[in-house]
């Protein structure tokens, strides 16, 4: 029985587990996902009465209302609000135009721009914490960490506004706020709409959607004021102006890359372990 030869295939079945575990483990992230979106998307959502009593991620949704006095001032508007964001986007050469991003909604890019394209090249955002309530219950939302999806709300949002259009004032606040600055590339500054803002609100008053939270802090059943209840949230946090998140439907989408990437690895994973045992059997037994 050759030394050389049981090393070899060793080496190849415990290449083909690291491997096959690898995928594995990926694979699983992915079906974890998938999972938790389903549950989520199932479950449908909570009731605010029912929020301090709720274990694991929690949907619910009523009418957003000041914390405490606690507000922002909206860059472009200067509305007072709870939160918002102001998407930026440039117009590029028309031979440019497969560059635009094609995952923005139709609505974004105007019918009217001719042959111009445009680049969505960034944007910022901001949000104060608030309250949520249905007339009986109370729920305080810290969105420090969530995804504001906040589009297509029409009483709260700005048109496409070109920059030369914004008043210092705007300016100002877009520049206080981080707005993002265009590309190097694009040199014509001077040109009409070469660059453009758009900003979506939060305000107190308007019907609210929250996805993916998670009960921080529990107190009174009832949302008393002296002790609300909090939710927070992470990776499936969502604030949402309708009831069709965008978080849930994109962890479904890589999940399922997660499982079918996992599953590529784990093949060839398969293949060397079974070759090796396979070949340390015959060695052996030889």
């Amino acid at each position: 029985m050759p030394s050389t030869d049981v090393i070899i295939v060793g080496v190849a079945a415990l290449f083909g587990l690291v491997v096959l575990g690898t995928g594995l483990s990926i694979a699983s992230i992915g079906v974890e996902r998938v999972r938790t979106a389903r549950t989520l998307r199932e479950a449908g959502p909570t009731a605010l009465g029912d929020v301090p009593e709720a274990r694991g991620l929690v949907e619910f949704e009523g009418v957003a209302r000041e914390l405490d006095g606690e507000t922002l001032e909206a860059p472009v508007s200067d509305a007072t609000c709870l939160a918002y964001t102001v998407r930026a986007r440039t117009r590029d050469d028309a031979g440019r135009a497969a560059e635009t991003r094609s995952d923005e909604p139709t609505d974004a890019v105007g019918s009217d721009e001719g042959d111009d394209a445009w680049r969505f090249d960034g944007g910022v955002s901001a949000s104060v914490p608030f309250a949520v309530e249905d007339g009986i219950d109370r729920v305080t939302v810290d969105p420090a960490n969530a995804v504001l999806s906040l589009d297509g709300w029409w009483t709260t949002q700005t048109a496409w506004t070109d920059d030369s259009d914004l008043a210092a004032d705007a300016l100002d606040r877009l520049e206080a706020a981080g707005r993002s600055e265009p590309d190097d590339d694009i040199t014509d500054s001077s040109a009409s709409g070469y660059r453009q803002y758009r900003e979506q609100r939060l305000e107190s008053g308007d019907d609210v959607h929250v996805f993916g939270a998670s009960v921080a802090r529990a107190g009174a059943r009832g949302g008393g004021s002296d002790d609300p209840v909090t939710v927070v949230g992470d990776d499936w946090f969502e604030i949402s102006i309708s009831d069709e998140p965008s978080v849930i439907p994109e962890r479904y989408r890589s999940g399922s890359l997660y499982v079918i990437f996992g599953g590529l690895i784990a093949v060839p994973g398969i293949g060397f372990t079974l070759a090796g045992v396979v070949g340390l059997i015959s060695t052996l037994l030889l």
